[in-house]
Parts: structure tokens; sequence; C-alpha cells
């Protein structure tokens, strides 16, 4: 069920962007490649602080679970407001509860898939020399785990729970770690660094459709939602090669203004408005260096 949920979401998004590639940017354009990594927060049951907020770098509670993640991404943008990304990371995810006098190491692996907004284009307007982006993304996923949690009595090395380690599928084979389905969601800023290179800087959150990263049951009669979510925070930084177009643009090279900009007005043509009128400025400085005095 988990797999054919993932399989529905690709089929929608390949048709819903399959109009649109076919009519801004053909599918060999404006792709990107890129590595990332960060630091990861735990929220569910074994925390000390409740829900997605206290694991932000602006809580204590961030660091004492902070743990290390890293992974790849391959972008794919359909025109100036909107793309797709896809994700595969790995790390560890843990946590600590004092009054629960336990804590607990993950394993963890993630792939998934995004739709990715230019916010910048869409509240600002196209603008092809604009050195940075903001973005946000909505997405989903995969992800496999295996947990070992343990008592923080005495010496802290007693084994009290496990979780991932499913029956071997085939005899002698390995124990099947957990997978289930995530709900991921994020907001960055990406900076050029000339035609092919960037690097960004963002926060996102991973809902994991899973009482059990943890190895531990939570007790949902005596919690509101937002404290029942079960997941991860990733705050990471992260550098990218574009290629199949300058990576300046977002989304290729604007070379028909039609394409983009409104004949109504807005702020697009108001960016290309500004664009002409210091090229002709240039121009004219040009010209007078190379012109004659009479006397």
């Amino acid at each position: 069920m988990k797999y054919k949920i993932i399989l529905a979401f690709f089929i929608f998004l390949s048709s819903t962007f399959d109009l649109s590639a076919k009519r801004y940017n053909p599918y060999g354009t404006d792709w990107a490649f890129g590595v990332h990594f960060g630091g990861t927060g735990f929220f569910g049951d074994i925390n000390g602080g409740t829900g997605p907020l206290n694991s932000t770098p602006f809580s204590k509670y961030f660091y004492q679970n902070a743990s290390l993640m890293g992974g790849v991404a391959l972008d794919k943008w359909f025109g100036p407001y909107i793309g797709l990304s896809g994700k595969m990371q790995y790390g560890h995810i843990q946590g600590t509860k004092e009054t629960s006098y336990a804590t607990f190491t993950a394993n963890y692996f993630e792939y998934n898939i995004s739709v990715v907004g230019n916010l910048s284009n869409l509240f600002f307007g196209v603008d092809r020399r604009r050195n940075h982006m903001i973005y946000s993304s909505l997405g989903m996923g995969l992800s496999e785990s295996r947990t070992w949690k343990y008592s923080t009595k005495g010496d802290g090395t007693t084994l009290i729970g496990t979780n991932g380690f499913g029956n071997p599928r085939s005899e002698g084979g390995k124990y099947v770690p957990m997978t289930e389905t995530i709900i991921t969601t994020a907001l960055g800023v990406k900076f050029y660094i000339g035609s092919n290179l960037s690097f960004n800087i963002e926060g996102s959150v991973h809902a994991i459709n899973s009482d059990k990263l943890d190895a531990t049951a939570n007790d949902y009669a005596n919690q509101n939602f937002i404290a029942g979510l079960e997941g991860y925070t990733y705050f990471n930084i992260g550098m990218q090669y574009h290629f199949g177009g300058d990576g300046r643009y977002a989304s290729g090279s604007y070379k028909h203004k039609s394409r983009y900009t409104s004949s109504r007005g807005g702020a697009g043509e108001i960016n290309m408005r500004k664009r002409n009128k210091a090229w002709r400025k240039i121009q004219r400085k040009k010209k007078s260096r190379f012109t004659i005095k009479k006397h």
C-alpha cells in the first residue's frame, strides 16, 4: 500500500508537469545535481520537548538530540515558478528523555520527491539578474530505519527496546528495517555563484507515518495532534551544479519575453523595462567615449 501511494503521487506529478515542460522548457534543460549536509532534531516520545517547534535550532532540545545527516539531490525546473526535486539522504536520529530514563539512536535512510516553488519569482517578478532565490517545497517519500532504545539508569548500556528488525524475507537473510511513508516540507534560500554553481541554506520538517521510530508507543489519548506527531527536522547547507541552462535563471534562458511576462503589465514587465533602461544608459556612455569634440 505504501509503495502504491508513492507511485500514484509520482504519476500525478509526471502528468501535471508534462504540459509545462512542453510549453516552457524541454526535458534536457534546467537540471541541477547537488549534495547537502546538516543536523537533525527528533520530535516524538523520547524527546525533552513536544512537537516540531522544539526541534529547531532556536530550542535547547534540538542540541540535546542533534545528530548528523547528508545526501544527494537532483532538481528539474519546468518554468520560472515551479520545479521538482528528488532527494536521497542517510544519517542518524537520536533522542533522550530524562523523565522516562530512556534514550534511543536510529540509523535512517530516506528518499523523497517534492514540488518546489520559486517564491522570489512568484512574489517579486521574474528577474534574470537576481543572484538568489527563496523557495519552498512540499513532497512525500519512503523511509527505512532501525532503532535501538536504552535505559539511562546505571551505565546507560541496558537495551530495553528495538525496532526495525523484521523477520528476514528468506532463510538466513538480513532483518528487514521498518519502512514507512513520510511527508516533508521545506523553506530555504539559494545563492548563485556564476552560471553553474550555487549553494543553499534550508530547513525542513519530515513527518513519519509511524509511532515506532523511537521504539516507544505514543499515548495519543493525553496529547494533541501536534504533540502526537513523530519525525525529525533537518537543517542543512548544500552545493549544486547546474547544467542544461544558466542556473541563475532557475528556469532556463528567458529569450522570449512573452513566455513569462504579461502583456497587460506586471512585475515581470517592470523588471524588463528596468533592464532595457540600464542597457540604453550603458550604450550612451560607450558612444560618448568615441565622440570627437569640435573646436
